[in-house]
């Protein structure tokens, strides 16, 4: 293997292993923030004392998103969410739907406005997520929808550069060609 090689994987795996982290964290923050089931409405807890804890709106419509709650994310959605809110680390509720592997929950948001292209604060977009993981078919419904093949990441990378699995990179670089977005 060539230096030049040996350096692209390492930085790979470095990125790799950088994205595992963030995940890790972000999903850590949302399990204390289960809603509470009846009288006290979503989103709203009962802190020490009993003084009442409001959640950020935005953390509230992220963890509906990723719970499933499709009832819950139109209630949120009808009352002001926005779609492509982001937490800390700027993944959206889209982002964590790929993720989590979960195609029906990512229908529903691109069919609600999910900007398919938005990049997280290491410039990942969803499609970089998918291509990571390995979810074919949540690739190509991206792509359908207008995911950019040829979004670049802060480590210079698109999703066919992170893809591991020989079909996932083969439907990204087809798609590199049909969208003109140069050689890969």
């Amino acid at each position: 293997m060539s230096e030049p090689e040996h350096l692209g994987g390492k930085r790979a795996e470095s990125a790799r292993l950088r994205r595992a982290e963030q995940l890790r964290r972000w999903k850590g923050s949302l399990t204390e923030q289960e809603p509470v089931a009846a009288g006290g409405g979503r989103g709203r807890h009962r802190g020490a004392g009993g003084s009442r804890v409001r959640f950020e709106e935005g953390a509230v419509f992220l963890a509906a998103c990723s719970s499933g709650d499709t009832e819950e994310v139109k209630r949120l959605l009808g009352r002001g969410a926005r779609i492509n809110t982001t937490n800390v680390d700027g993944l959206t509720a889209l982002h964590q739907a790929c993720i989590d592997e979960n195609l029906d929950m990512v229908k529903f948001l691109v069919e609600n406005g999910a900007n398919v292209n938005q990049q997280d604060n290491e410039g990942w977009t969803p499609l970089h997520a998918v291509a990571s993981c390995g979810y074919l078919n949540i690739a190509e419904y991206l792509i359908s929808h207008g995911a950019n093949v040829a979004a670049v990441n802060s480590e210079g990378e698109v999703p066919s550069d992170i893809a591991e699995e020989a079909a996932m990179k083969d439907l990204l670089l087809e798609q590199v060609k049909k969208q003109g977005k140069g050689g890969a």
